[in-house]
C-alpha cells in the first residue's frame, strides 16, 4: 500500500533525492553538479524548507524549475505543485449558458449586488399550461386510451364518446356536402348552356346562387365539427360510420403535451359539456407561491423595475438539488388575515421532480443598490480555511490564486483582495481543477 506523505515531508524528501543522485552519479562532471547546486541555492527550484509552493507569485512560478530540470509549470508531472493546471479548449464551454465543455469561465467585473430574501412557499400547477378535459357534446364514454400518470403529446387520443347529437351533426354535414356537389354540377351545366346560347344568363345566375348557398352551409357544418375537435381524418372515417349506426363517435384529443394528473373517465359513463373527465398539465414548469411581508414590498417592486427577479427553490425531498426560476407576479392586494402579499414565481422543472403541493424554501434575489467586485459562488473554493479561485494565466494554463472573501450575496460573493476587473476566472467546474492541484498535497507530482 502506497504511503502518502504530508506536504511538509515533500521538501525534505526532495533534498534527500538530490543528495542521493549527486552522490551516486559518478559519471557527471563536477562542474555540472556545482551548476545544479547553484540553481538550488538561487531559489529557482521550489520546495525550500518552509515555503508554500501554492503561495508563490506568478513571477516565482515562472522562474521555478522542478527536479526534471525544466520549468515547473511546463512539466506535466509537477505543475500541480505550484497550482498550475493545463486546460484544453475542448473542456471549455463556448458560451456561459451552452456548450459541451465541463468548465465555464467569466471575466471578473463590478456587478450589482443582490441581497437575499428568504421565504417559504408551496409548489403548485402552472395554470397556464394545465387544462381540464371536458367533452364539448353530451354522450357516453365508449373507450379510454390513457390512464392517470400517462405522458401524452399534443393530438394524442385520450378517449372516445358516442353521441346521438354528433350523429345528427354528421348527417347534416353529409347532406350539405351532397347538395353542394349537386348544385355545383347544375351550375356548371347552366354555364355551359348559356355559353352555347341555349339557356339564359338569368338561369345561370340562379344556379350559381344556389351553389354558393350550399357551399356556405357546408363550410358552417364542417366548422362546427372542427369546433368539437374533429380533424379532416376524423371526418373521413366518420362519414362511413354514420351511415351504419346513426351515431357519431367523438374522439377527444390532448390539446397540449403534458401528464394526466387526474382521471374521472369510466367506460359507459354519461358525460356532458362542462364536466371534467381528466386534468392534463405540463409539469416542465411549475408555479411557486410565497407570502412576503409589507416591509419587503418596496425593495421587491424596485427590483422588478430593473431585471427579472431570480429565485432559488429548495425542497426537503431533494436537499441537494437547486431549482431556479423568476418572479412573474407580485400581488396587487394584501391578505387581511396574514398581512402578507402573494408572490408567484415560475420555476423550471424539466426533470419533473417538483410536485404540486410540496412545501419549499425560497430565496429571492433583490438588487442591493451597490456595485461590488464579485464572482459567482461556484468560482470560489476553499482549502484548509484559505479561499481561492482559478485564474487564467497564459495560453491554456490556469493558476490557483488566493483571494480574500467579502460579503455573500444572492448568487455571488464579494472579493476584496486577490482579483482585478478584467481577469478571467473559472466559474463552473472549478472543483475539477481543485482536485488536480490537490495531487501535490496527496503526495503526487514530483513526490511519486
Amino acid at each position: 500500500m502506497r504511503r502518502i506523505l504530508p506536504v511538509s515531508s515533500v521538501p525534505a524528501l526532495f533534498a534527500v533525492l538530490v543528495f542521493f543522485l549527486g552522490a551516486c552519479d559518478h559519471g557527471h562532471a563536477d562542474g555540472e553538479n556545482q551548476a545544479v547546486q547553484g540553481d538550488e541555492h538561487a531559489g529557482h527550484e521550489h520546495g525550500e524548507e518552509g515555503e508554500n509552493p501554492l503561495a508563490m507569485s506568478l513571477d516565482e512560478i515562472a522562474a521555478a524549475r522542478c527536479e526534471h530540470r525544466i520549468a515547473t509549470y511546463e512539466c506535466d508531472a509537477c505543475r500541480f505543485e505550484v497550482g498550475v493546471v493545463k486546460v484544453s479548449d475542448s473542456l471549455l464551454k463556448k458560451t456561459a449558458s451552452a456548450g459541451a465543455g465541463l468548465l465555464g469561465t467569466e471575466v471578473v467585473a463590478l456587478r450589482h449586488a443582490a441581497v437575499r430574501l428568504d421565504v417559504t412557499g408551496e409548489v403548485r400547477l402552472n395554470e397556464n399550461t394545465a387544462v381540464h378535459i371536458s367533452p364539448r357534446i353530451p354522450g357516453i364514454i365508449e373507450s379510454v386510451q390513457v390512464d392517470i400518470g400517462a405522458r401524452v403529446v399534443k393530438g394524442d387520443l385520450l378517449l372516445k364518446i358516442n353521441s346521438v347529437e354528433l350523429g345528427r351533426m354528421l348527417a347534416d354535414f353529409e347532406r350539405s356536402n351532397a347538395l353542394t356537389e349537386l348544385s355545383r354540377k347544375n351550375f356548371e351545366r347552366e354555364q355551359s348552356l348559356m355559353e352555347r346560347k341555349i339557356s339564359s344568363e338569368q338561369d345561370m345566375i340562379e344556379a350559381q346562387m344556389i351553389h354558393e348557398g350550399h357551399r356556405t352551409e357546408l363550410k358552417a357544418a364542417k366548422q362546427a365539427l372542427h369546433v368539437f375537435g374533429l380533424t379532416e381524418d376524423d371526418l373521413a372515417a366518420l362519414r362511413e360510420q354514420i351511415n351504419d349506426t346513426g351515431m357519431g363517435c367523438l374522439p377527444v384529443r390532448a390539446p397540449l403535451a403534458g401528464t394526466i394528473i387526474e382521471k374521472h373517465a369510466v367506460i359507459g359513463e354519461l358525460v356532458e359539456p362542462g364536466k371534467s373527465v381528466m386534468l392534463l398539465a405540463d409539469l416542465d414548469a411549475v408555479w411557486v407561491w410565497a407570502d412576503i411581508y409589507e416591509q419587503d414590498l418596496h425593495q421587491l417592486l424596485a427590483a422588478e423595475q430593473e431585471d427579472p427577479i431570480p429565485v432559488k427553490v429548495f425542497v426537503g425531498a431533494f436537499p441537494d438539488r437547486l431549482f431556479e426560476g423568476n418572479v412573474d407576479y407580485i400581488g396587487a392586494t394584501m391578505q387581511e388575515r396574514t398581512r402578507t402579499i402573494k408572490v408567484r414565481a415560475t420555476v423550471h422543472n424539466t426533470d419533473r421532480l417538483l410536485r404540486p403541493g410540496m412545501f419549499c424554501e425560497i430565496q429571492i434575489g433583490m438588487d442591493a443598490g451597490e456595485d461590488v467586485l464579485a464572482v459567482p459562488k461556484t468560482a470560489l473554493l476553499a482549502d484548509e480555511g484559505q479561499h481561492f479561485v482559478f485564474k487564467h494565466w497564459q495560453d491554456d494554463l490556469y493558476v490557483r490564486r488566493a483571494v480574500q472573501k467579502g460579503r455573500e450575496f444572492f448568487d455571488t460573493v464579494e472579493i476584496t483582495e486577490g482579483l482585478e476587473p478584467g481577469e478571467l476566472v473559472v466559474t463552473e467546474g472549478a472543483f475539477l481543477l481543485k482536485s488536480d492541484v490537490l495531487r501535490e498535497k496527496m503526495g503526487a507530482g514530483c513526490a511519486d
